[in-house]
């Protein structure tokens, strides 16, 4: 069975190698017999079969895993990887694939300011960063009052030369098993990136009053547990590439360490398979008890582009805040058009001749021109000037393209939504379709001479809570039935925009190695500055309940979050696709009331129930031949006991119905009685049964069921409709969201 998969991943390289040539695999053996156990002479041994000799497997073998797992990772031809998948004890054989990085209010818009209760043990707590690794110098990291690291805390520090770890941060790993790494970069824990500093201060950070970005969002920088400990483990390198066998060397060493929440900011394309690199590491760290928490991915906003959707992991999308950047491209004619952005640079309030990006191109080139591809402008047409660009995505590299070519300032019209806020080499603004009209009518009667200014950065107050137009979508690619992404946290854009962190000072404030801008704190977005949100509300949770399982707090998470309610009701049109249970609310989820807890059982019937004895049972497990026949059927339209519910409706045109099984636990301080009530959307039915619970004593469990009725629609195209259903005792709310989706 193990070779069946490897033949399915290998259609997806084998075109890209020849036959011959060697790439790198990881051979996954499953968990550690036992603690002595020589796992490195075991995959010698094992591989030399194959290759012929110790010498030539030691040679092939680049890192093997035995802290937390059970493989290696070797560099093999496709011929060899097939034979070594059918060797005994290898569960399964994949090929090695790139991720990549999904690229301070925030805290206070989500109702969890810096006065909020704390528990002493909250610096018992570990946060692990798996990102591009970490600047221990910035003031964010200070360790003034903090005492030793945990006594449970087995990690190490990597650092060398004139950087520490301290008392903040007590850990600093790196892993790049090729040993190859760009110029810009070193073999070490350092951020050369600057992203791995600015996640692990949005989750951790210490308070640091008089932060900003020359001049901007100047307030108060800190994490979401500023108490806890940051353990940095660096996998991913300034060329954006985070390979697959340093993720899973990250998650073996991590587990083994000791940390409780496990913050994953990367991924890849949406796939459609829960057995890959990173599905693999976050299985094992559940069975440890460790929550792995995962972005959605910046493929939004269409449906199904979801990625890190196993249901072991909790899944973050990103929505906006109560703060924009707003930068102003003043015309000729003295109108105003504000444009998103941060423009760090100060207006001279000079006006500069302002040129059309097709019509500024070098000949044969006006289609490329429009959109500032690289070498498409025409440096004696585009000296000094403003230039405006169309552009269907994000602005790429349209303000290098100028600046190369001699021009001053950008203008990026955009016909997707414009809330990607980022940080440019030279002046610029990115603008609406229906401004580039205002834009354009201006050029057309300026009498051939259009001129424009652009104005510094200033922050205003957006209309309403809505979804990032980059933030992917649900439902999971693979099991549609399963309700992704599960939850919002704010971060909104897919470059820089209005998450201030720590950023390294010896970066460039952009990516150009020619910028002199420097900074102690940056903007940034995506879902990328979204997730350690969540990873800081998990730990937050876990500082008050350190005993509850990676499922527990999950729950406590997303049945204590706010429903997306907000005048953008065109930008929140995907609804539980795109905000799965809505906005978290950290101070609410430490006492959630009820919770839908999980456990690997949980997940292994669901798994025997949709893909009974196969290989991507197996290689989650760590057994080749996994037998599950001894776990029970799973139950409901679902199976598993989450807290959202997601029909698809299978036929429009005909009544259905699905049900739903769950089990609430009791997590109140006694007695409690809970009645349920009903969301529901217009032609659907949804029934709860029983309509009350009544709970005896604290950590009671009891089953319920939720029936979801829809009568047929004619004549509609595909379409979500959302519903709900809370759970009250006159305390606690516990709500869950009801998505319905009309194929």
């Amino acid at each position: 069975m193990a070779s069946l998969l490897l033949c399915f991943l290998l259609l997806a390289t084998a075109s890209l190698y020849s036959a011959g040539e060697t790439k790198k695999y990881i051979v996954y053996l499953g968990d550690q017999p036992h603690p002595s156990f020589d796992a490195v002479g075991h995959h010698h041994r094992l591989l030399s079969e194959i290759l012929g000799s110790h010498e030539a497997a030691r040679e092939s073998i680049f890192h093997s895993y035995t802290l937390s797992m059970n493989a290696f990772a070797a560099r093999l031809t496709d011929e060899e990887a097939g034979r070594v998948a059918q060797l005994d004890g290898v569960v399964s054989v994949f090929p090695s694939r790139p991720r990549r990085l999904h690229t301070t209010r925030a805290w206070d818009f989500v109702g969890f300011p810096v006065s909020a209760p704390r528990n002493l043990t909250e610096s018992n707590v570990i946060v692990a960063i798996l990102d591009s690794g970490i600047d221990p110098t910035s003031e964010s990291f200070d360790d003034k009052g903090y005492g030793p690291p945990p006594a449970n805390w087995r990690g190490r520090c990597a650092f060398s030369g004139k950087l520490r770890c301290n008392n903040k941060v007590i850990g600093a790993r790196w892993f790049r098993l090729d040993r190859k790494v760009p110029a810009n970069d070193v073999l070490g824990p350092e951020d050369h990136k600057g992203h791995g500093t600015h996640v692990a201060s949005t989750a951790a950070g210490i308070a640091v009053p008089g932060a900003g970005v020359f001049g901007m969002a100047v307030g108060t920088a800190r994490g979401g547990v500023p108490s806890a400990r940051i353990a940095s483990y660096k996998i991913c390198y300034a060329d954006d590439i985070c390979n697959d066998e340093d993720i899973l060397a990250a998650f073996d060493a991590a587990i083994a360490d000791g940390v409780d929440v496990i913050n994953l900011s990367l991924g890849e394309d949406p796939g459609k398979s829960f057995t890959d690199t990173l599905a693999v590491g976050a299985y094992h760290a559940m069975r440890r008890r460790v929550l792995t928490v995962s972005s959605a991915g910046n493929q939004g906003p269409m449906h199904r582009t979801v990625v890190n959707y196993s249901p072991w992991m909790l899944t973050v999308g990103a929505s906006s805040i109560d703060r924009q950047f707003g930068t102003d491209l003043v015309l000729g004619n003295g109108k105003r058009v504000t444009g998103v952005s941060v423009n760090t640079f100060e207006s001279s309030g000079k006006f500069r001749p302002l040129v059309l990006g097709f019509e500024a191109a070098n000949t044969g080139m006006s289609f490329l021109g429009q959109m500032c591809g690289p070498g498409s402008l025409n440096p004696e047409m585009v000296k000094g000037a403003i230039v405006l660009c169309k552009i269907t995505g994000g602005a790429g590299v349209a303000d290098s393209v100028v600046k190369e070519a001699g021009g001053e300032g950008l203008v990026v019209q955009m016909t997707m939504p414009v809330d990607r806020a980022e940080a440019f080499k030279i002046p610029s603004t990115t603008i609406s379709k229906d401004d580039g009209v205002i834009v354009d009518d201006y050029i057309k009667n300026s009498g051939g001479k259009p001129v424009a200014r652009i104005e510094k950065s200033h922050a205003f107050t957006p209309n309403g809570t809505f979804v990032a137009s980059f933030s992917s979508r649900g439902p999971n690619p693979l099991y549609s039935e399963i309700l992704k992404v599960r939850m919002l946290s704010t971060g909104l854009g897919g470059s820089r925009m209005n998450i201030l962190a720590a950023y390294p000072t010896y970066l460039p404030f952009t990516n150009d190695p020619t910028d002199p801008r420097r900074s102690r704190f940056q903007l940034m977005s995506g879902t990328s500055m979204a997730t350690p949100h969540v990873t800081a509300a998990a730990a937050y949770v876990k500082s008050f309940h350190p005993k509850w399982s990676p499922a527990t707090i999950r729950s406590a998470l997303m049945t204590t979050a706010g429903a997306i309610v907000s005048p953008n009701s065109t930008r929140n049109k995907d609804l539980e696709y795109a905000y799965g249970a809505g906005l978290i609310n950290p101070s609410r989820a430490v006492d959630p009331g009820l919770v839908y807890d999980a456990d690997e059982g949980s997940y292994l019937r669901f798994l025997c129930t949709k893909h009974p004895n196969t290989t991507a049972v197996s290689i989650l497990t760590g057994t080749r031949s996994f037998d599950c026949r001894p776990f029970a059927r799973a139950e409901g339209y679902d199976g598993l006991n989450y807290p959202s519910f997601h029909y698809v409706v299978p036929e429009s045109t005909r009544p259905s119905k699905a049900f739903f099984r769950r089990i609430v636990k009791n997590v109140g301080d006694g007695p409690a009685v809970y009645k349920a009530s009903v969301e529901s959307p217009k032609g659907v039915d949804i029934v709860v049964k029983p309509e009350r619970l009544q709970f005896a004593q604290p950590g009671q469990k009891m089953v319920f069921v939720l029936e979801v009725s829809v009568a047929p629609v004619l004549g509609r195209p595909p379409y979500i409709v959302s519903g709900s259903l809370t759970w009250s005792d006159g305390v606690h709310s516990v709500r869950s969201p009801v998505a319905i989706h009309y194929t």
